[in-house]
């Protein structure tokens, strides 16, 4: 029969969390958030109406976290367009061909 004193237990014990942690980290530092840019039509509160934006979307969660560039703002879309148009709704536009 095999048996284990509380010392050895508590060392295969934490033996067990140091791999677990060693694996945790590994496959964060190994496969880093990343963003790709999506187009997207989105609903701008600036202009009230729906227009066409490149979103930055997180790859492991697939949720829009910024918008990149508006077709109607032009380069300023850093600057005018915030979050809140990310909050009311984004449609997914057909991927070009």
């Amino acid at each position: 029969m095999f048996s284990l004193t509380v010392v050895e237990g508590g060392l295969l014990l934490a033996a067990l969390v140091a791999v677990t942690a060693a694996l945790v980290v590994g496959v964060l530092v190994a496969f880093p958030r990343r963003r790709r840019l999506v187009s997207a039509a989105v609903h701008c509160p600036l202009l009230d109406r729906t227009v066409t934006a490149e979103l930055a979307q997180d790859d492991w969660t697939l949720r829009y976290v910024d918008v990149t560039r508006c077709t109607a703002l032009g380069g300023a879309a850093a600057v005018l367009c915030d979050r809140r148009c990310l909050a009311l709704g984004v449609r997914a536009l057909p991927a070009a061909a």
